[in-house]
């Protein structure tokens, strides 16, 4: 891999010569007006990227009220947001650990559990996100087995520009943004500073402490570009993102009150040289930097003795380098490589630092060969020392026969490697008494707590154990995109993911005090494949309306096979055991087999008054597991199915030039759905109202 690094910067002299003679005007194809840049690591119309990929613009987020990055993914078809130590996204059936988060194309770090938590991310000062649905290890690697999620920052763009907005609501939900933009012909930097903060609330008032807690939130972030030439441009990003929370909490024994504190801190600096040798040839150059840490503490209220604490911190540093060769009109290639290094410190890991390094390179090859067809063929190579290597090729095609019509198909691999915690993890629950060992950590656990005298019983021999390996998968993406009438579109989509050696949890071994010793292994295959429906219609200028609907199965394949072989029982709640059939399993927890979209926008240009209604529907899914068979086929193991409605009516103003007064007064869940001990994430009906000034 050192070697194919070292090669590179050759390769890509090479390019720069062969390009040399290109047509000059062979960008001209790729300055399009709407662009994304996540699909293909290069700006391209959306209409023409072959793999499935949607935009959130700005103006929808705030015509939305949408704050936080939960709120703007939960209404998009084909996502779900499920709470697992924080909000998490759900693309095509995988759980959030499987999506790659992107700010500005740089990936955001401090997963808990293998959520990162989407609250954590202010959709202030943003100029859309980009989501792509299905593998896209090809070209990012790690964690983009499901998709990849990329917020992209606006760029200073007006001579001096300033925009400030404050919203209240309810349970004291607050939050303040104001941004400052100034730029000249060749330079221009913007500053953003978000608080965001809420009391928490409590749906079960019998209870001592609160459902969520209270807790505040500051962003702070920084952006400046300078074009030094017309071929040379560097731009310098900054993030630092801060939160404090307060819960109180009793223990079922003790009619002490308890208080949990939790603090983390999140910053990120990023630094972009961007090289045009020739008219067909650039070359940027990045370096990114990101550190998250984390305290949680928990104490008696009364006498203020700690019950709990655990601290994390982590480090993430990376370098690379890629090349766009934009041949000719027909021809596009991307070319890249570099390195990761991470590293982790915390109280779970026993006072030893998991460290890793990695290599990749990466190339992509887009080929025209006829107005009609768009060829891409990407490949990516990963060297972790933590793992085997990987190799994630894709091939995607686009195929535009007319105008009105464009069909899409994408086939590939992914692949996510180990977490830290999967492979180095060495902890005790204090209170509960269990022990969880990371793999490279079990031989050594199993030993140190035979020798206290702590384990009863081992289930499975450490030693005939095998170091776990990268999950991986197979995944196939087709659809269709029909311009049905002159304002109606339909996008019809199915999609199929094979994975192998997914990583779970099973216990090892017996403890003397009952409780067990978990760790990690390579065990389950898995699929999933649905279908999705969108159609978005005008029929009058005034009126908007847009739905989607996703079909989803996701299964276990063990359990199919064991289920097809007569092998697994229910068993009803008077105790009598059946034979489960197929139509029985609905699939993996968490997953609901239906869910939908749905949006109606109301227009007055005159009265520069807009409105809109949007909801959000889930069909039931499994929770937990009450007969013992690892799967939900009870009704009692299921979360009922619900719709959540959202509302906002929106005012602006035209203050003299180009200032801008807007007015919005917003309710969410209007219907006042809640499930206290199903969703506490649910918290009833709420109402807010904000105000903001764009000067």
């Amino acid at each position: 891999m050192r070697t194919l690094l070292r090669v590179l910067p050759f390769l890509l002299l090479t390019l720069d010569c062969l390009a040399q003679e290109a047509p000059a005007d062979s960008m001209a194809h790729y300055k399009l007006e709407s662009v994304v840049v996540t699909a293909t690591r290069t700006p391209k119309d959306i209409e023409d990227v072959a793999v499935p990929t949607r935009i959130l613009s700005a103006q929808e987020l705030q015509s939305r009220g949408i704050l936080r990055l939960t709120d703007a993914l939960a209404e998009l078809p084909g996502l779900t947001v499920n709470f697992d130590h924080g909000a998490g996204i759900q693309v095509q059936g995988f759980d959030a650990d499987y999506t790659l988060i992107l700010i500005d194309g740089e990936p955001v770090i401090g997963r808990t559990a293998g959520t990162l938590d989407l609250e954590r991310l202010t959709v202030a000062g943003i100029e859309r996100i980009e989501v792509v649905y299905g593998p896209s290890s090809s070209l990012y690697g790690s964690e983009a087995l499901a998709g990849v999620i990329n917020i992209i920052t606006q760029k200073a763009s007006a001579p001096l520009a300033a925009t400030f907005s404050s919203r209240y609501g309810t349970h004291q939900t607050t939050d303040f943004a104001a941004s400052l933009t100034a730029s000249s012909d060749r330079a221009g930097i913007k500053a953003l500073f978000n608080r965001y903060s809420s009391s928490g609330y409590d749906l079960n008032p019998d209870t001592f402490g609160s459902t969520t807690p209270s807790f505040v939130d500051y962003t702070a972030d920084v952006r400046a570009h300078w074009d030094i030439e017309d071929r040379t441009k560097i731009t310098l990003g900054g993030r630092l993102a801060w939160q404090d929370q307060d819960a109180d909490f009793a223990l079922i024994n003790t009619p002490d009150p308890y208080k949990q504190t939790e603090n983390q801190i999140d910053w990120n600096l990023h630094s972009e040289l961007s090289l045009r040798f020739s008219s067909q040839i650039e070359t940027i150059v990045t370096l990114y930097s990101a550190t998250f840490s984390t305290e949680t503490e928990q104490r008696n209220q009364v006498d203020q003795t700690q019950l709990f604490f655990d601290s994390i911190d982590q480090f993430y540093n990376k370098a690379e380098i890629q090349t766009n060769a934009y041949w000719s009109a027909n021809h596009l290639t991307v070319a890249g490589a570099g390195f990761i290094e991470e590293s982790l410190n915390g109280e779970r890991y026993d006072g030893f630092k998991p460290n890793a390094s990695s290599q990749f390179i990466y190339i992509q090859h887009e080929w025209l060969p006829s107005p009609s067809l768009d060829i891409n063929v990407s490949g990516r190579f990963d060297a972790h020392e933590s793992y085997a290597s990987r190799l994630s090729p894709k091939l995607s095609l686009l195929y535009r026969p007319s105008s009105r019509l464009r069909f899409r198909f994408s086939a590939g691999s992914g692949f996510k490697a180990p977490a830290f915690r999967q492979l180095f993890l060495n902890f005790t629950n204090a209170a509960a008494g269990y022990t969880v060992l990371g793999s490279t950590q079990l031989e050594s656990g199993i030993d140190r707590l035979n020798n206290e005298g702590a384990i009863d019983d081992v289930f499975i021999d450490p030693t005939n154990l095998q170091e776990i390996q990268a999950e991986r998968s197979i995944a196939f993406n087709a659809g269709a995109s029909i311009n049905v009438l002159p304002n109606t579109d339909l996008t019809v989509g199915v999609f199929h993911n094979n994975v192998r050696d997914l990583i779970e949890t099973q216990p090892v071994a017996q403890k003397s005090n009952g409780s067990f010793v978990y760790s990690y292994f390579n065990l389950n295959r898995v699929y999933t494949r649905g279908i999705n429906l969108e159609l978005s219609t005008s029929p009058l200028q005034w009126l908007k309306f847009s739905s989607g609907y996703q079909f989803l199965q996701a299964r276990d394949r063990d359990v199919v096979d064991a289920i097809n072989e007569g092998r697994v029982f229910g068993r009803t709640l008077n105790n009598r055991d059946y034979v489960i059939s197929l139509t029985d399993y609905e699939g993996l927890l968490g997953r609901s087999p239906h869910s939908g979209t749905i949006r109606t926008v109301f227009t007055s240009p005159k009265q520069s008054i807009s409105a809109d209604i949007r909801g959000i529907w889930r069909s039931r899914y499994g929770y937990r597991d009450i007969d013992g068979n690892t799967i939900a086929n009870l009704d009692e193991e299921f979360v009922p199915g619900y719709i959540v409605w959202n509302s906002t009516i929106t005012k602006n103003w035209s203050i003299r030039s180009r200032r801008t007064l807007t007015a919005q007064f917003g309710i969410r869940n209007l219907f006042d759905v809640t499930k206290p001990s199903l969703i506490p994430s649910l918290p009833g009906r709420t109402f807010y109202t904000s105000l903001q000034l764009s000067l």
